[in-house]
């Protein structure tokens, strides 16, 4: 495996620096319409830059970005990371009192946000005690917002353009929201080495420099924004930026822009396959894939549209990518190998290394500084807790075979992956609880038919209570992201629990989907 740069070269400032040293007019980033090269990138970035400035925003200041995926949303990413300011992206989903403590927890006075999305702000505005000024793209939105807060539109940004700061690899780049498992959301502190590390093709083996990389996955989540563009960025390579995936378009896309890679996540690449057979199944450019987690039927992905280099790795926000495949060696059910900078182990509850072959949990330890999570923001506590016994501790089980490859057995924490997001138990539960009906509940993770969960709400409902799945999924719409609504509701008398009355999941989860479980889709 190369080896990566020397550590004072990870950061956002020296990739483009050497990008516009070596092809300064280069397409960098496209979309639908609109291209920019490297140097276009860089100037309208750091004319944003120079507009942050203007509104007071400090070095290692975080600003808000609840944004949808577009060019824009690169060159603002970009406009903070380039003079040593701090992202923190907002999932495009978040309403209500997760929107809240998100905005609130992560100390921004600044919010960017498209239009559309100014009524689930104005919201919890009155929450948001900290957010002075609110910079809106688009128009159409005619929404109140308190007195106390500025409202400009993003040509606001726009003026003489900032220099490029000096960088240290271990000054933070973002502040990257991931769900709560015990508690709420917890921001992790991303330095620019962290950042690098996770997105750099020496290590993932994926963009170089005359690749054309295709963006399906939202840029306020780190595979859309390091995985996609970063990658290309730090390859000199050219990034297409999709507004979403979609499966019935995703072929004509990579037709259109040319595109030679992409990372997908598994479930996506089964949607593909559903899609009815065409005889231009084969006739794209796309050449290599890296597909998180690998599907079942690997095989059958690769004979119907022709492609047969196909990587896998596994990553968290907190711990960067340190388990990987080299490309073509994705096997299904497995990862791959890990990273030859990093130790790990797989430890019982104990953190006493198991067995060859036996499950634990994933532990881990890189060789240098700075290249996984700085902490969790304001929570010290939570991250030593990650950090006990000095490994940080991933909260996944894993095997490995006799060859050293990791497979991926289960989460060892109550989040849930479902349509691509994480999702905290704790969180749904929260919401589920305000409805006046409902006692106690919980939230669990139930087999879907694809290869990640779907979510079932058990609850337990007060006295002569009539309330029903469908009435609950009601109330939980306006109150959660789409994807956080449960697609299963089962009533129950009371919920198993411990001696020490803490609910038994596991017990629900053994259950799964009983007769008397309420299912949305069959509605």
């Amino acid at each position: 495996m190369p080896i990566l740069p020397p550590l004072a070269q990870r950061t956002v400032p020296a990739v483009l620096a050497r990008a516009l040293a070596r092809s300064p007019d280069k397409i960098a980033l496209r979309e639908r319409g609109r291209a920019l090269s490297y140097r276009e990138a860089t100037d309208l970035a750091l004319e944003w830059a120079g507009g942050f400035a203007r509104l007071g925003v400090g070095r290692q200041e975080p600003v808000l970005l609840m944004l949808d995926n577009h060019l824009d949303y690169v060159c603002l990413w970009l406009a903070l990371s380039l003079t040593a300011r701090i992202e923190a992206p907002v999932n495009t989903a978040y309403v209500g009192a997760i929107l809240a403590h998100v905005m609130g927890d992560c100390g921004a006075r600044v919010v960017v946000i498209e239009a559309r999305y100014l009524p689930v702000l104005a919201a919890v505005a009155d929450r948001l005690e900290r957010i002075d000024t609110v910079i809106v793209r688009g128009e159409g939105q005619d929404v109140a917002l308190p007195a106390r807060i500025r409202r400009l539109p993003l040509s606001a940004l726009a003026g003489a353009k900032a220099e490029m700061a000096h960088v240290d690899p271990w000054d933070l780049i973002g502040l990257m929201y991931t769900s709560g498992t015990t508690g709420l959301s917890k921001g992790v502190r991303v330095t620019h080495a962290h950042a690098y590390g996770y997105s750099s093709p020496e290590i993932y083996g994926a963009c170089d420099e005359g690749d054309t990389n295709l963006v399906a996955l939202p840029l306020f989540h780190v595979g859309g924004q390091w995985k996609g563009v970063y990658n290309a960025l730090i390859a000199g390579a050219s990034a297409a930026v999709l507004p979403r995936f979609s499966a019935q378009t995703f072929w004509d896309d990579v037709r259109d822009f040319g595109c030679t890679y992409t990372l997908l996540l598994g479930v996506m690449a089964e949607f593909l396959l559903r899609q009815p057979e065409r005889a231009s199944d084969r006739d794209h450019t796309l050449k290599r894939v890296a597909l998180v987690p690998v599907p079942n039927d690997l095989e059958g992905f690769r004979k119907r549209f022709g492609i047969a280099t196909i990587s896998s790795a596994y990553g968290s926000t907190e711990g960067s990518v340190v388990i990987l495949s080299p490309m073509g060696g994705a096997e299904p059910g497995m990862i791959g190998w890990l990273r030859p900078d990093f130790d790990a182990r797989l430890v019982d509850e104990n953190d006493i290394e198991v067995a060859q072959g036996a499950s634990g949990e994933l532990v881990i330890r890189p060789h240098e500084p700075w290249v996984i999570m700085a902490g969790y923001h304001g929570m010290a506590g939570a991250t030593e807790q990650a950090w006990r016994n000095l490994w940080f501790h991933t909260g996944d089980v894993m095997r490995q075979d006799a060859r050293g490859m990791y497979a991926f057995v289960d989460r060892r924490r109550d989040a849930i992956r479902r349509r691509g997001e994480n999702i905290s138990s704790f969180e749904v539960e929260q919401e589920i609880m305000t409805h006046p009906d409902v006692m106690e509940c919980a939230v669990v993770a139930v087999a879907s038919d694809a290869t990640e969960d779907e979510i079932l709400a058990c609850v337990v409902l007060s006295q002569g209570s009539q309330l029903d799945g469908p009435s609950l999924r009601e109330h939980l719409k306006p109150r959660l992201p789409y994807f956080m609504v449960p697609r299963y509701v089962r009533v129950l008398d009371a919920l198993p629990k411990t001696p020490t009355a803490k609910i038994r999941k596991q017990a629900l989860r053994d259950d799964g989907l009983t007769a008397d479980t309420f299912d949305a889709s069959a509605k």
